[in-house]
């Protein structure tokens, strides 16, 4: 029940629909162990589903709309479904970070029941909610991120019945967050057009890495100007839309070259590395090694 998380499973889900192993139980858990050298977190991402993860070591910086958060280990974090956010590794410590990513339905059985209408839709449909983050040293996150870690013991064992202890801590974790936090969301509450075209940006991005892109594809994508384009990453990302391009190749390149017995040259030109030497420059100086001893690194 519970799987190894990459970096591309979730990236690389293009129509932002969770592909969930059982699918009439619409909820994955995963793991994930990231670490300098190797692949150090997820890049930025969204999907429709809901993720609740915490880290069990290690240090992890969590993004989420235009703010960061520091997880320490045993602090945890909610994204609300189709918020834009990432994880990257801190420090050299391996971390260690368990995810449930899961369909909102699950909980509320369906738009027709009062558990959606009362609880479900009032959360994921706040826009002034995106995230939250949970710390383990607050007694009421302390009580929802116990729910998670109930969460994982049900998948992992797997026992008779381990469907409804998922389902049951999940809701009264998602229960928690609701009675606690969306109050708090509306003093903090940021227009949603900005990140809407961002996300529209990075799909046409995740989806044309590999080919010669330039700044006005990008903008036209989502119906705006150049200008415009380049405020939107430089506010929310804080990098130009050619360099998120040019990060994302080389992520993709990691999964890769991890993932796949593709030569480096092959990985390369994959990734739109039309000139192997501009390759390996660009990754050795994204990655601190060759593509080469990153793979050897990675893969003994």
């Amino acid at each position: 029940m519970i799987r190894q998380m990459t970096t591309m499973r979730i990236a690389s889900d293009k129509e932002k629909e969770q592909r969930h192993e059982i699918p009439l139980f619409p909820c994955s858990t995963y793991i994930s162990d990231w670490k300098k050298g190797g692949i150090d977190g997820c890049h930025w991402h969204w999907h429709k589903d809901v993720e609740l993860i915490c880290v069990v070591s290690g240090q992890v910086k969590a993004y989420c709309n235009g703010q960061s958060y520091l997880l320490e280990a045993g602090d945890g974090f909610f994204v609300n479904t189709k918020a834009l956010h990432r994880y990257q590794a801190q420090g050299h410590e391996l971390c260690h970070v368990c995810y449930i990513i899961f369909n909102p339905e699950l909980i509320s059985g369906g738009i027709g029941t009062i558990y959606h209408q009362k609880y479900i839709a009032p959360l994921i449909n706040d826009q002034t909610l995106p995230c939250q983050f949970l710390d383990e040293k607050r007694q009421v996150d302390k009580q929802i991120l116990q729910k998670i870690k109930l969460v994982f013991q049900a998948a992992e064992t797997a026992q008779p019945g381990y469907e409804y202890d998922i389902r049951y801590n999940i809701g009264k974790a998602l229960l928690q967050l609701l009675l606690e936090y969306k109050p708090l969301a509306y003093k903090t509450a940021k227009k949603p057009l900005r990140m809407e075209r961002m996300q529209t940006m990075l799909d046409f991005l995740h989806w044309h890495f590999n080919e010669e892109v330039n700044l006005q594809q990008i903008a036209d994508s989502a119906g705006i100007s150049g200008r415009e384009a380049q405020r939107c990453f430089k506010t929310i990302l804080d990098m130009s839309p050619m360099e998120y391009l040019h990060s994302y190749r080389l992520q993709v390149a990691e999964e890769m070259l991890i993932s796949s017995t593709d030569s480096i040259l092959d990985v390369g030109m994959n990734c739109g590395f039309m000139n192997p030497s501009h390759f390996i420059k660009s990754f050795k100086k994204y990655c601190g090694c060759t593509p080469r001893v990153f793979r050897q690194r990675n893969t003994e």
